[in-house]
């Protein structure tokens, strides 16, 4: 199914152009074909794009495999895989999207500070509802043009012991700025409010992040990115880099890989492979 979807894609390549009329598209009145924007994913990276999907067409992110492993000498050392955890997003409006996003399957093994056994665990994990609106350059790449949009989202404890344990919610504030075709810088602030499933409360979490892309050629680009998160609670900061090659396969197909160094002393190590695709 997935290599029908990848070959179907692929070959739905019409000629590109950012010529829209202006008219009211929407879910059930879907934007031609030949007028979708060029491709704007949320993925690889931490920071989101402003750009929403066209009204009455659909995009699916996946982390295909994304390994994550607590930092050498932790007094509990974890190791998490997660397998296509994904993103099912479809456009509502011309400037708003609604989002799904689905953890299906993870596999967890802890190392406790004592030396004993690892504890293994495996299964679904947590569902979030998003839904983002774009203010500014929804239709334009042009260079020296803004895009900005504002994301909100709400993660249902779907989970069980591999989820966050309790409901957890959040707001995305994305913006990106286009030098020219090829180059793209973006910042994103994220304010969410977290569940601890220790201490039986939320706390207030703080997530600020910078992006630089680059497109060699049509088909290859590349990103680093630098992220941060304060807990509020602690007062502490985990930073990291993230960085990697995007392989454009269509107007309508994206890979990438990458990897996620961290700079901080608490801070994650993580390695991931995704795939987008857009009808």
């Amino acid at each position: 199914m997935l290599l029908s979807l990848l070959l179907s894609a692929a070959l739905a390549v019409p000629p590109d152009t950012l010529k829209r009329p202006e008219q009211p598209y929407s879910l059930r009145h879907r934007a031609p074909t030949r007028l979708l924007r060029p491709l704007s994913a949320d993925r690889p990276g931490v920071t989101e794009s402003p750009i929403t999907v066209d009204p009455g067409h659909w995009q699916l992110e996946t982390d295909a495999v994304r390994l994550i492993s607590s930092k050498p000498g932790a007094e509990d050392r974890t190791r998490t895989l997660r397998f296509n955890a994904f993103a099912f997003k479809t456009g509502l409006t011309d400037r708003t999207d609604v989002q799904v996003f689905v953890d299906p399957f993870v596999v967890e093994k802890q190392w406790a500070s004592d030396g004993g056994a690892p504890e293994r665990s495996r299964g679904f994990g947590d569902v979030a509802l998003r839904l983002k609106h774009n203010f500014l350059g929804n239709d334009s790449i042009s260079a020296g043009r803004w895009a900005a949009a504002a994301i909100g989202y709400t993660r249902l404890p779907t989970g069980g012991k591999l989820g966050a344990g309790g409901f957890e919610y959040g707001v995305l504030l994305p913006i990106t700025y286009t030098f020219n075709h090829d180059a793209h810088l973006s910042a994103q602030w994220e304010t969410s409010l977290n569940f601890d499933r220790e201490a039986h409360q939320h706390f207030l979490d703080l997530a600020p992040s910078l992006t630089f892309d680059y497109g060699f050629t049509p088909w290859l680009a590349a990103f680093i990115e630098g992220t941060s998160r304060h807990d509020v609670r602690t007062s502490s900061w985990q930073s990291a880099l993230n960085l990697g090659p995007i392989f454009h396969v269509s107007r309508n197909v994206q890979l990438d890989f990458g990897r996620h160094l961290a700079l901080s002393r608490n801070a994650e190590r993580e390695y991931f492979a995704g795939l987008v695709l857009r009808r």
